[in-house]
């Protein structure tokens, strides 16, 4: 949500003080009556009619030293999963903040072997599978891996 302007919060506040009913304020501008209430706190606590600055919170739990540590780990093993990295840190964070660290670092991942040609895995299967009948009326499939 956007702010409003300073501009209006002057017009705000100089109705307010002309007629003392935020409810009318609010009316007369389309606005929240809390809002008005708040604004005018505000400009008795502060002396100001700025909006307060946004409050953040600090989402980096990894700090420099972490993440210099995160990639000598990675350089040093690069088969590490992301468990066995937040483990190699001191399980100080999450195996998704480990990734979105290694995002951040512009690490890339392990690729993966090149696999099998083409072909179903459903008739490779089948083709792998060899009946054989333990008593003469009930035969049994037997799958070899």
């Amino acid at each position: 949500m956007v702010a409003y302007s300073m501009d209006f919060r002057r017009v705000v506040a100089k109705a307010y003080d002309e007629c003392g009913s935020s409810i009318e304020v609010a009316e007369q501008f389309d606005c929240s009556e809390s809002w008005v209430r708040r604004l005018i706190q505000r400009r008795r606590e502060t002396g100001s009619l700025a909006p307060r600055p946004p409050k953040l919170p600090n989402n980096h739990k990894l700090n420099d030293d972490d993440l210099d540590q995160l990639q000598k780990l990675i350089r040093q093993t690069p088969d590490m999963t992301l468990a066995e990295l937040a483990a190699a840190l001191g399980n100080k964070v999450s195996v998704p903040t480990v990734w979105r660290a290694t995002k951040a670092l512009k690490l890339t991942l392990k690729k993966k072997s090149p696999r099998r040609g083409a072909g179903s895995p459903r008739r490779q299967r089948s083709a792998r599978c060899v009946v054989r009948s333990v008593r003469r009326d009930t035969p049994e499939s037997v799958c070899i891996h």
